[in-house]
């Protein structure tokens, strides 16, 4: 039997990787399967997997390439470099709202804070870098899974601890489903009281290459954040996510 054949789940899925980062476009299941000799099933299921990851994206039915995420990641930059491009945006999103902004990515199902810039009230939400949180009850999280379809996003959530953080915490999984529906169409998310008691935290994804890769958030204490000033910060986040993205953008073009 061909080491190959005698591979681990784990061995077999970096055959798949291996074969699709090799190929100069997107390759359908047909092709992977007859490239490796692996079972129909296994491929499917290994790449199914690596879709709810990231690492791998569906182009069209049984069609698959991988994605920025897996490129960044074998560069070795994806945090760093993700951080350097943004500062300079969320140093201005600080200065223009006073209060506390944050970058963050989805590890597993907690959200990672990449750079956190606090306000300088003395009442504030304080973060350090590096620390993690739910991705289901922050606006950092939701945002970042705002692009996930029904499949990945049921995928992620069985894999979830749902613990109530505050008593105003959504852990029904049919109203969290509803949440996110309302995120994809509102382009945003808005979470209040469910991470900390007295904490509004306003959230909007940043992109490359078309794929969603962090997201970016203002904590304001409740009480500073009646209607017409978090229509403001809303406004200001979108504002900033959008011009992180452009960013990331024209440095990948360059």
């Amino acid at each position: 039997m061909s080491s190959i054949m005698e591979a681990t789940s784990l061995g077999k899925a970096f055959h798949v990787l291996e074969v699709l980062a090799s190929s100069e476009g997107a390759l359908s299941l047909m092709e992977i399967v007859q490239e490796l000799g692996f079972h129909k099933p296994t491929v499917h299921r290994i790449l199914q997997e690596l879709v709810e990851l990231g690492y791998v994206s569906r182009v069209e039915k049984g069609v698959y390439e991988i994605t920025s995420k897996l490129r960044r990641l074998a560069l070795g930059k994806m945090d760093d470099r993700l951080t350097e491009l943004a500062d300079p945006f969320l140093r201005a999103l600080h200065d223009e709202t006073a209060e506390t902004v944050n970058l963050g990515v989805l590890r597993g199902t907690k959200v990672r804070y990449l750079r956190v810039l606090e306000s300088k009230h003395p009442l504030r939400r304080i973060v350090e870098p590096n620390a993690t949180d739910p991705f289901y009850s922050t606006a950092l999280g939701r945002a970042i899974t705002i692009q996930m379809n029904d499949e990945s996003w049921d995928a992620l959530i069985e894999r979830t601890r749902l613990i109530a953080r505050t008593t105003q915490t959504v852990v029904n999984v049919n109203q969290l489903r509803r949440i996110h529906q309302r995120v994809q169409q509102d382009g945003y998310a808005v979470e209040q009281d469910q991470n900390d008691v007295g904490v509004t935290c306003i959230g909007a994804p940043v992109y490359e290459d078309e794929n969603v890769i962090a997201a970016i958030s203002l904590s304001v204490p409740s009480a500073r954040a009646n209607q017409k000033t978090l229509q403001q910060f809303i406004k200001a986040v979108v504002r900033t996510s959008r011009r992180i993205t452009k960013q990331i953008q024209q440095q990948s073009v360059s």
